[in-house]
């Protein structure tokens, strides 16, 4: 018998599947120009802003769609937790599983706040490909922690910490890539203003900064109370300050007015970048004291 959290898992996964499908289906994929003849029976050219981006109905459902799969992943995470007694730290799949369910919450709060069917579907892709590649490649039995991660609430709330921090740079990055689709090939149909895409990850990336910057805190505090000191140069450590200092320069560069626009939006897809490379070359290619890389 398949357990909760595996089965949620599975609704998750078709829910963001139906959800992509749907929002696809919501945009107009076309110049979004309309034409029509005037009075005198000559070819006239409307405005682009005549014929919206897309249709309201698919996607208000392609929308709930996306909450209800993120829903039933954290309904997924908390059975997890629940079953292991202890939150899922100890191998890829459960930290691939935090990682889908903030990234597809975070996707569904912008893409409904800002009325933007593209970067919805574009991190709901990510998060699709990112669980059904773990499924495949990672075990989801529920292995025991070590001992350095057992019973320690200060280490939940920094890998809760970094999750949120890691999905909301997702986010940034998602609409600097809409931003500079957009950009290079303004002609593109059913992408969002640049003007709109470029507030979006603008918002998403100064709060993603707090949050890892924090998050690093709280991991070095308890790194100290585990191996006897704050900071060792460790990959994943490293690999995180990394991040930390690519949002910190994109902040800077919001200063400065030549380095916005496609300079500042190639930023967030470095920080993006970097997050991948944590996740994949330190994890599996380099030796490092967090256990979940094995």
């Amino acid at each position: 018998m398949l357990e909760t959290w595996y089965v949620a898992f599975w609704a998750g996964l078709v829910s963001l599947a139906a959800s992509t499908v749907v929002l696809a289906r919501s945009i107009r994929w076309y110049s979004g120009r309309a034409s029509g003849l005037t009075a005198t029976a000559d070819s006239m050219s409307l405005q682009p802003r005549a014929v919206p981006r897309y249709s309201p109905r698919p996607f208000s459902l392609g929308m709930g769609l996306l909450w209800v799969a993120s829903g039933a992943l954290l309904v997924s995470l908390i059975a997890r937790t629940v079953a292991a007694q202890a939150p899922p730290m100890s191998n890829m799949w459960g930290y691939f599983l935090a990682m889908g369910f903030a990234m597809a919450a975070f996707a569904a709060w912008f893409g409904q706040r800002y009325r933007e069917p593209a970067l919805p579907l574009v991190v709901a892709l990510v998060v699709l490909l990112g669980l059904l590649a773990s499924e495949r490649s990672f075990d989801s039995a529920i292995r025991p922690l070590i001992p350095a991660l057992q019973a320690n609430r200060l280490l939940t709330i920094h890998v809760t910490i970094m999750t949120l921090s890691y999905a909301m740079i997702t986010t940034a990055s998602a609409a600097s890539v809409l931003y500079l689709v957009k950009s290079y090939f303004p002609g593109f149909p059913g992408l969002p203003p640049t003007e709109k895409a470029s507030r979006i990850a603008h918002t998403a990336a100064t709060m993603a900064l707090p949050l890892l910057t924090v998050g690093i805190a709280f991991g070095a505090y308890w790194a100290n109370s585990a191996w006897g000191r704050y900071w060792a140069w460790d990959p994943k450590e490293t690999a995180s300050l990394l991040t930390l200092l690519v949002l910190v320069e994109y902040v800077h560069m919001q200063g400065l007015r030549k380095w916005r626009g496609r300079r500042a939006s190639w930023v967030l897809v470095i920080a993006f970048g970097s997050i991948v490379f944590n996740m994949v070359a330190v994890n599996f290619w380099v030796t490092g004291l967090h256990s979940y890389a094995k």
